[in-house]
């Protein structure tokens, strides 16, 4: 993608969210090199690093969490190292599962709608960090308000994911995409509960 100021870009990925599917499709429509995408992810990894750097910088401890004082190099690096795992995850799900479906987008669609996601995704780690971090002093942040930021940032996360591969397959219902986004993951997560008990068993 060309470069844009920065208050276009800003304007992009806010509409991207209040409007995901017509801006998606923009976005995927120039996207077809494997160069645009991964400057894509680049750009989602560096939008999440700061994001965590400037909320802690300017409210230290303000969600009383495990990450109140950040996350360090480490950290960070291994955020943006799960930027890029997602993605591949993403993208040969979204595919493999969207072409059973009758989808019809091509694997550069599919990366593209899949790298946008990651900016866009990037962009609600405030939700993010209020989640991790939302607990009282010395609780989890599932007994706080976390919980409440948790399931608007997954909400949102699952919505997005939806409606980009939606436009990327050419699917008329964002819901429907999200439904079974929903029920895969629910999959998922029975899968990998059994294999952890199996293993703590062994």
């Amino acid at each position: 993608m060309d470069a844009i100021p920065l208050k276009a870009f800003l304007d992009l990925v806010t509409r991207g969210i209040a409007t995901p599917r017509p801006v998606a499709r923009h976005v995927i429509d120039r996207t077809g090199d494997m160069r645009t995408r991964l400057e894509l992810l680049l750009l989602a990894a560096v939008i999440q690093s700061l994001l965590w750097a400037f909320i802690v910088l300017i409210a230290p401890g303000v969600f009383g969490g495990v990450f109140a004082r950040g996350i360090g190099l480490f950290g960070h690096a291994a955020l943006a190292g799960l930027v890029l795992v997602n993605y591949v995850m993403v993208t040969t799900i979204a595919y493999a599962v969207g072409k059973r479906f009758g989808g019809t987008g091509t694997p550069a669609q599919v990366g593209g709608a899949a790298a946008w996601h990651a900016v866009l995704t990037a962009s609600l780690t405030p939700l993010q960090i209020a989640a991790l971090g939302g607990g009282a002093p010395g609780q989890p942040a599932a007994a706080g308000p976390g919980v409440l930021f948790a399931l608007l940032y997954a909400g949102l996360n699952v919505w997005l994911m939806a409606a980009c591969m939606a436009e990327a397959h050419g699917f008329r219902s964002t819901g429907k995409v999200a439904t079974a986004t929903v029920g895969l993951f629910l999959v998922a997560g029975v899968f990998i509960s059994m294999f952890a008990r199996i293993i703590a068993g062994a």
